[in-house]
């Protein structure tokens, strides 16, 4: 099991039981968001050389897909540093912030979070998993600062060298 496997199934605890066929759809959901892409690319809609479909989406977490797609100028993972600059463009980046900081985090409404990432991603999200919207949202805000706050231990963006570990 990966790092990000371990970030992803220690902060959804219970809730990161699999379903029938694979893993579960709030664990599908956050592979898709904190991939490369999902924000950017509202699920792969700009065209990128690849299907759109979710495997491309994971893909960028991996290091798949298209070269560099883990990248983004300035450092940090395409897909957390899409949300971070999500959450900024939305007026959120102070809850986001706390997320990676030392200080407790600060909680995040399912209304709050449809903003940050955006409707076109939501609905995106909602018809790849099977879950419907407000359930999507009210559990993505339960378990996203967790997963975040595991994947900054240092309280920053993760570099290079600690990516390749995921």
């Amino acid at each position: 099991m990966g790092l990000l496997d371990q970030v992803l199934s220690g902060a959804l605890g219970s809730r990161a039981g699999q379903q029938q066929g694979g893993s579960s759809p709030l664990m599908t959901a956050l592979m898709a968001l904190l991939s490369s892409g999902a924000l950017s690319g509202a699920m792969g809609r700009q065209g990128a050389g690849g299907t759109g479909g979710l495997g491309d989406l994971l893909g960028g977490l991996t290091g798949g897909g298209n070269p560099g797609s883990m990248s983004m100028p300035g450092g940090g993972m395409g897909g957390l540093g899409s949300l971070v600059q999500s959450f900024q463009r939305a007026g959120h980046g102070d809850i986001l912030q706390s997320w990676m900081g030392p200080d407790q985090n600060h909680e995040i409404s399912p209304n709050q979070l449809g903003e940050a990432i955006g409707h076109g991603t939501v609905d995106d999200l909602s018809r790849q998993t099977g879950m419907e919207r407000g359930d999507l949202l009210t559990e993505l805000s339960r378990v996203l600062p967790g997963v975040v706050d595991r994947m900054t231990p240092h309280g920053r963006m993760p570099n290079d060298d600690e990516m390749a570990k995921w």
